[in-house]
């Protein structure tokens, strides 16, 4: 098979080179946020990431044509939703610069017609969405406060250990964020 030139380059980010001609790749989206990306011109741009469970895939770069067909397919345009999802890519010509050229599009389907469970990377239990809360919302949750995929119950457990290791006597926290309402909030519902 021949070797295409940007394969030599390694790049960080899954492109058009990483696909044979007429191939399709499916992956499962871990999670999806805005970083920091080296252009080719050398300088950072903020871009929409799409980071997948797959290890043999790299990270996607998602342009507004791939965030609008993952929001058609799934029906929600919340990133946080889009975990746990899979997606189906392939290669399409299109326009851009004044010139065709070769981009990954996300196709219109779902892949195998069903959503993917999430583990909890602490007790290995399917993570169970709470109350108006999605399974994978709990899960990004828990991965923005704790660094990793936790269940509702895991998530109280290291909240309640964090809280024991910086608890001082007699100190009263004033400065709650979002996350730890939201924190507040799994565990009320998962006593409940």
């Amino acid at each position: 098979m021949p070797t295409h030139w940007k394969k030599l380059n390694n790049p960080d980010y899954l492109g058009a080179y990483a696909f044979e001609p007429g191939e399709e790749k499916t992956g499962t989206i871990d999670y999806v946020k805005q970083e920091p990306v080296m252009g080719s011109d050398g300088k950072k741009e903020d871009c929409i990431v799409c980071h997948f469970r797959e290890k043999t895939l790299k990270p996607l770069v998602l342009n507004v044509t791939n965030c609008k067909m993952i929001t058609k397919i799934y029906n929600t345009p919340y990133i946080e939703n889009w975990a746990g999802k899979q997606i189906t890519m392939q290669v399409k010509q299109v326009k851009a610069f004044g010139d065709m050229v070769d981009a990954v599009r996300v196709k219109n389907v779902k892949p195998g017609g069903k959503t993917v469970e999430i583990k909890c990377e602490d007790c290995g239990k399917v993570i169970k969405g709470m109350g108006q809360y999605s399974p994978e919302f709990v899960a990004n949750k828990n991965r923005e406060r704790y660094g990793r995929c936790l269940c509702v119950e895991c998530g109280k457990k290291e909240q309640e250990a964090r809280d024991k290791a910086s608890a001082e006597p007699g100190v009263v926290e004033d400065n709650k964020t979002e996350a730890d309402d939201l924190a507040a909030q799994l565990m009320a519902d998962a006593e409940e």
